[in-house]
């Protein structure tokens, strides 16, 4: 333990969460921006936060590297989405690199068993978090208040603390 030295870092970011969706969804997923927007997230959205001028990929990694958090809206449009599964793939990817696995946000709009997900989303579905949208069967256990209350909770962490190691060269 002499031999090593232990740095707090605290990693700043942009923003609290990247949504990430189908833009078939686009008109729901505005209105759920915006609600969380009202309490006092900052949320990258493609339309309003990608950088004119650079790759779809370029900015899509970049949203994923400035977010503590990345929100997947899962519905059947997503799943049928190319640019959804690269997302994923990132995030993934993204996540294991830098130690972040807990980064994860699902939002599952539509009736979709996890068995109907993409194999990167199976192979870390015990590492994110999963938040239902209401719907007949799970009433009145899960409403929009209490949808958004969950929301709330999960993204409420407004830094995270990572500790990084380094060699004291000196013993």
């Amino acid at each position: 333990m002499k031999m090593k030295k232990y740095k707090e870092f605290r990693q700043e970011y942009t923003y609290d969460a990247f949504i990430s969706y189908s833009h078939t969804d686009s008109e729901w997923v505005k209105d759920f921006h915006d609600n969380l927007k009202s309490m006092g997230f900052e949320l990258c959205l493609d339309a309003k936060d990608f950088i004119a001028g650079y790759g779809i990929a370029e900015n899509v990694v970049n949203a994923i590297d400035s977010s503590r958090k990345v929100i997947f809206v899962i519905t059947d449009n997503f799943l049928k989405s190319t640019w959804g599964s690269y997302e994923m793939e990132m995030t993934r990817m993204h996540a294991f690199q830098k130690g972040r696995e807990d980064m994860v946000i699902v939002v599952v709009r539509d009736n979709i068993k996890v068995t109907d997900m993409p194999e990167t989303m199976k192979n870390m579905w015990f590492k994110i978090t999963c938040i239902q949208w209401p719907n007949n069967d799970n009433l009145p256990y899960n409403t929009e208040e209490i949808f958004y209350e969950k929301m709330k909770m999960s993204l409420k962490i407004k830094e995270e603390t990572t500790l990084l190691y380094s060699r004291n060269s000196a013993v």
